[in-house]
């Protein structure tokens, strides 16, 4: 484990973090999809841009959160088992979350239960190289969602239909199906978005001209893929039409948003030409080189404009500083104000919210209550063996 860099808040990445909670707060609260007076459908904001690229930019997160807890462990003195014992009990009680809060939104698919799963698989790929993580990340991306499709069109049908729960246990290959393929978030594939969060924690990020790097190739990526989606998919939008039963005009609304009323991409999964498919929360090969592109330019333009904002700058890596709190607190207050308050009015509550917690953080240098809960009870703020006294974690 590399232990030669300095141990320091990178506020860039904190402020990626609340960039993906702000993104997916959006994406739950606002439809992705609105009706033209025309009669046919358009992607919102929300459904053409936050949907799908915000959750993502969460793993890729994990995946850089993971090197840098790992590498401050080891600087305190964590032998190799210890901290591979905290970062198992991290995804644990994680997971365990999300399984607890599951059930109280089912509304919104909660990426707790994934997420800490992430956590517990990704520590396998710690010991990698520097070379071979970016190599292993890449193929990964590239190969999964390929081997992906054929086999969730085989297990179509065969989800949950709702948030993993602790009863889901007694059903443990119906379970293991829908995190790893048929659920919304596939691990199958999302394991490689956290193998990118590896690689660019092992990348020095607090240097200006790797964080340009990154924003500028990361861009160019994007757009290439993005482009190069909706190229492929122009030449087959009446097959799309027929396979799903919808009017050509809506074929647009549906690829952008990824689903209509009553209407979803699924029938598509047997055709190759899915592949090609710019749609969030496809899984296709794609949106998934698009989403990772996504994810790196946003670190990277963080990680270049953050640092130069002074007090604002501070206050948004505070902000940043608290994603599960806000994450787990989101999904459990929006049926409570759903039913009563109109979508633009709860954005801004929680926005309201998001901002105080950020004031609070940014001036205290503190971490969240839910990640001060996870980091204690998961032993990362215990004394190392034969060590004295030494400063808490940098995250």
């Amino acid at each position: 484990m590399d232990q030669s860099s300095k141990p320091s808040r990178l506020l860039g990445v904190d402020a990626a973090r609340l960039a993906a909670i702000l993104g997916m707060f959006a994406a739950h609260i606002f439809s992705l999809y609105e009706r033209g007076p025309e009669g046919a459908y358009s992607p919102t904001f929300t459904g053409a841009v936050a949907a799908g690229r915000a959750s993502v930019l969460f793993m890729v997160l994990a995946g850089v959160s993971l090197t840098l807890l790992t590498r401050s462990l080891a600087r305190r003195g964590f032998s190799n088992p210890k901290v591979y014992s905290v970062l198992a009990l991290r995804a644990s009680i994680i997971a365990v979350l999300g399984m607890l809060i599951g059930p109280s939104n089912e509304g919104i698919a909660v990426i707790l239960v994934h997420y800490g799963l992430l956590f517990l698989l990704l520590p396998l790929a710690l010991r990698l190289s520097r070379t071979t993580i970016w190599v292993v990340s890449a193929l990964w991306l590239l190969i999964m969602p390929i081997l992906w499709r054929p086999l969730a069109h085989a297990w179509e049908g065969q989800t949950l239909g709702h948030n993993p729960t602790f009863l889901d246990l007694l059903t443990p290959e119906l379970l293991l199906k829908d995190i790893l393929v048929t659920g919304y978030y596939p691990l199958m594939v999302w394991v490689g978005f956290g193998l990118l969060g590896i690689a660019l924690g092992r990348t020095s990020l607090a240097s200006p001209a790797t964080a340009a790097k990154l924003a500028a190739g990361g861009a160019a990526a994007a757009l290439t893929t993005l482009a190069l989606g909706w190229a492929a998919t122009s030449r087959f939008t009446e097959q799309i039409a027929a396979a799903v039963r919808i009017p050509l005009d809506d074929v647009g609304a549906l690829v952008a948003a990824g689903r209509l009323p009553r209407v979803s991409l699924d029938p598509l999964l047997a055709d190759p030409s899915y592949i090609w498919l710019p749609t969030a929360h496809s899984t296709s090969l794609v949106f998934t080189l698009h989403a990772a592109a996504c994810a790196v330019t946003a670190i990277g333009l963080m990680q270049l404009v953050v640092p130069l904002l002074g007090l604002v700058g501070w206050f948004l890596a505070g902000a940043g500083r608290a994603p599960l709190t806000l994450y787990a607190g989101h999904i459990l207050v929006l049926p409570l104000m759903q039913d009563y308050l109109p979508p633009m009015a709860i954005w801004w509550i929680l926005c309201a919210a998001t901002a105080a917690l950020g004031l609070w953080l940014g001036f205290t240098k503190s971490t969240g209550p839910l990640e001060y809960v996870v980091r204690v009870l998961s032993g990362a703020d215990s004394e190392p063996p034969g060590r004295g006294a030494s400063a808490p974690p940098s995250r």
